[in-house]
């Protein structure tokens, strides 16, 4: 996301000057990124010019926490100030692809879009706010866990028009609360033709309608196992799988079964609640692999679960890994 409104009419040293510009009110803030366009390509990423804001001072005045390596002087050109994104601690950003829109989101940002060209940008300032999950089903873009009239929602569900993640007001658009378990959501997943909405003690299964203006009917509810580690959810082999407050599960139709009999007495026993929950899942699917990676008493260890032979290996992992996965270069 950028801000590039007004014009720099001075750099001296790590102070930067502007005249147009309105820093104070941009949501730039310290630790974003400032260069000149006259130092930046944007065949180079990321540009060696690219400097760290420290202060944002004034409407007109931003001071960067060394002197800046480009163009200075007295001048008028223009600039980008980048804003960096954060994420919540140990947590990790989601993203959805949706009617031509890369949009990714996590608890401390505005939903973002992306369309392939130029910079990111809010999805919708008003209604897409600190959304810790997304999704795209039924062609729409849906969110739980978000900012609902300035206030975290954590039972939340909401979901954009049909085609167009932009929309939130369309009466197609529309939102639910999940209220009949007051667990939080920790997470989405599809499987089959129905989105999952995992809580911490629940799994709840919806359906598409038909209907335009009631898109998606929740029809399921297992009380008493949900997914205890929101990014250690996998949707693999045409189902879910994912931790637990107790045990690894896989859901055969709507049915959530252990699988972890053979390794959660000693992924519990090394792994911490709290690290337990920020366990990240992927799967080797031509492999017939279930990874979930986990911080342990033993280091950071990978718990690979496989289908085809029912078999569980550990390994010890040489660096760390905060994600994974497989894809194909065409």
């Amino acid at each position: 996301d950028t801000y590039t409104t007004g014009t720099v009419t001075d750099i001296t040293a790590a102070v930067v000057t502007g005249s147009g510009t309105s820093w104070d009110t941009s949501g730039l803030a310290a630790g974003d990124k400032f260069i000149a366009d006259a130092d930046h390509s944007a065949a180079i990423e990321e540009d060696a010019q690219w400097a760290q804001i420290l202060t944002v001072d004034s409407a007109t005045q931003i001071t960067l926490t060394a002197s800046y390596g480009g163009t200075t002087g007295a001048m008028s050109g223009t600039y980008k100030g980048r804003k960096v994104y954060t994420t919540p601690s140990n947590e990790v950003p989601f993203t959805a692809v949706v009617d031509n829109f890369f949009c990714f989101g996590n608890g401390n940002i505005n939903v973002q879009k992306y369309s392939g060209s130029g910079y990111a940008s809010d999805l919708d300032a008003t209604n897409a706010i600190n959304a810790r999950y997304g999704i795209e089903y039924a062609n729409r873009l849906f969110l739980a866990d978000l900012q609902v009239s300035g206030s975290r929602d954590q039972l939340t569900v909401q979901w954009s028009k049909e085609g167009d993640p932009e929309n939130w007001t369309d009466s197609t658009a529309g939102v639910t609360a999940l209220l009949d378990t007051y667990d939080y959501i920790t997470g989405m997943a599809l499987m089959g033709p129905d989105l999952v909405v995992y809580k911490e003690n629940t799994i709840i299964i919806g359906s598409q309608t038909g209907i335009s203006t009631s898109p998606i009917f929740f029809h399921t509810q297992k009380r008493g196992i949900g997914a205890l580690a929101p990014a250690s959810i996998i949707e693999a082999q045409f189902t879910n799988a994912f931790l637990g407050r107790n045990d690894f599960y896989m859901l055969r139709g709507d049915h959530p079964v252990s699988i972890g009999v053979d390794i959660r007495d000693f992924f519990f026993e090394v792994t911490t609640q709290a690290n337990a929950v920020n366990t990240i899942g992927f799967a080797v699917e031509d492999k017939h692999e279930f990874h979930w990676v986990a911080t342990t008493t033993e280091g950071q260890l990978d718990f690979v679960y496989n289908t085809l032979h029912e078999k569980w290996t550990v390994y010890d992992l040489n660096d760390g890994i905060k994600s994974g996965g497989t894809g194909v270069l065409t």
